[in-house]
């Protein structure tokens, strides 16, 4: 099962609830944890324990939504868009942002890296707003494509182009002050 597609084994997955249907789930978890793990990690102001729920959660999601993944997609950007909808849905609650403020205040150095340029660039990319760290983090943390990434947004490639754009202009000059 290792060398089927993840289209294939979603859809192994959606026809057979039996040993090969888990099997098949297995297969897709072991491919894309560590993925939405780091994803949910820089997403979510490096929160481990809340990026442990949501890849939990999201795979909760995918075995009870596994019938509206249409199998003349890709499988890819479903699993990013269902993520990025967990991430924004977390942030319209307002409490990562809330619990990161208060983590601010009560630490002096809320990165543990040596590293000052990363340091101060990771505090600028938290400084922005959520869907231009959210394009950043597919785009140079996770290394997806643009096509990847409008699949996701469920948007036209010269839109996420643009955003991406703006999301670089904006750390840019963040970055500078």
């Amino acid at each position: 099962m290792q060398r089927l597609s993840d289209e294939h084994l979603i859809e192994i997955f959606q026809k057979n609830k039996d040993g090969k249907g888990q099997l098949a789930l297995g297969c897709l978890y072991d491919r894309y944890a560590l993925q939405m793990l780091n994803y949910f990690y820089y997403t979510l102001h490096n929160d481990i324990n809340k990026s442990q729920d949501f890849v939990h959660d999201l795979f909760i999601k995918i075995i009870e939504k596994h019938d509206t993944f249409n199998n003349s997609q890709i499988f890819k950007p479903w699993i990013y868009r269902i993520a990025s909808n967990m991430c924004k849905n977390e942030f319209r609650n307002g409490k990562v942002v809330q619990k990161y403020n208060d983590h601010l205040k009560a630490t002096t150095d809320p990165f543990e890296l040596s590293d000052e340029t990363q340091n101060l660039l990771r505090q600028c990319i938290c400084q922005l707003k959520q869907d231009q760290r959210s394009l950043i983090i597919l785009r140079f943390k996770m290394k997806l494509t643009v096509k990847e990434i409008s699949e996701i947004f469920e948007c036209a490639e010269g839109t996420i182009k643009s955003r991406l754009f703006y999301a670089t202009k904006k750390l840019s000059e963040l970055y500078k002050v």
